[in-house]
């Protein structure tokens, strides 16, 4: 004997009133209520802002920005400065159009002599293209962490110095 359909929709009518069905729904719910529950128990231990590894890798930055500065001064024969904004924690190449802006928990200083110095207060890096530059030092700090990159005033050369290295 072939089921007719209105014996499909009675046992279906069945499946959904029986005691299961809530049973099943009880356990869904009380799955995300415990996600939830573990959700909120890690969220403070997730990091927030600026991690010790992304303090480094925007050194990194700024030294690759310095050193292609360094050889477009060689490679064109005139003088490249690399701008450096110490307030809005902004370094800008002038041989490029690059720009890096760094996150407001970090903090930019520069050391420098009254060479690398602007008239409008700011710093410029400025890479002669017989491999002098003004010199300079530019920390990147957070806390007890300071990245420095190091531009050397005779040779030019740029390099980074981890936290606790000399």
């Amino acid at each position: 004997m072939l089921p007719t359909s209105g014996s499909r929709a009675a046992k279906a009518r069945e499946r959904r009133n029986s005691p299961q069905a809530g049973i099943v729904l009880l356990d869904v719910v009380l799955t995300l209520a415990i996600f939830g529950i573990v959700a909120l128990l890690i969220m403070p231990t997730l990091p927030r802002g600026t991690t010790p590894t992304r303090q480094g890798a925007y050194a990194a930055q700024i030294a690759a920005l310095m050193k292609n500065d360094r050889s477009a001064a060689a490679r064109t024969g005139r003088e490249i400065a690399t701008r450096v904004d110490v307030t809005n924690r902004i370094i800008a190449s002038v041989s490029t159009p690059t720009t890096l802006t760094l996150p407001s928990d970090l903090v930019l200083d520069v050391m420098a002599s009254d060479l690398c110095r602007n008239p409008q207060g700011g710093f410029a890096i400025v890479f002669a293209p017989d491999g002098r530059s003004c010199g300079a030092i530019v920390n990147v700090v957070k806390g007890d962490l300071n990245w420095r990159v190091r531009v050397h005033w005779l040779t030019g050369h740029v390099d980074v110095v981890a936290p606790g290295r000399g």
